[in-house]
């Protein structure tokens, strides 16, 4: 039984070394860029929109200094895989949204976990 789970765990990881997901990539490079992305994927699944602030303000500084938070995200935004659309309540804000793009590849991204 261990031995098939074992099978499965090593299927999973090289699935996980080999694709080809540019976008995802991209956001694999760096720590910081990996936890943006899942927060502004959990938030896009919830149907919420996070200001760029908040979700600074969500990583630890453990991870990233703010700046290089704010870096990656404006890298990750002039690559067009992460959209600042102004907030409906304070047009000084911006919410961090995913390009349709980014949520495609994403998509893909997950399959590979549940199609092992």
């Amino acid at each position: 039984m261990e031995n098939k789970k074992s099978k499965q765990n090593i299927e999973l990881l090289e699935k996980l070394l080999s694709h080809d997901l540019k976008i995802i990539n991209f956001f694999q490079t760096d720590l910081t860029k990996y936890k943006i992305l899942l927060i502004i994927m959990k938030n896009h699944y919830k149907n919420q929109e996070e200001t760029i602030e908040k979700i600074v303000e969500s990583l630890p500084l453990t991870v990233s200094s703010r700046a290089h938070k704010l870096n990656c995200i404006t890298e990750a935004a002039v690559r067009n895989y992460l959209i600042k659309k102004p907030s409906k309540n304070d047009l000084r804000k911006k919410n961090l949204i995913p390009s349709q793009d980014l949520i495609i590849e994403f998509e893909k991204y997950l399959n590979i976990f549940s199609n092992i």
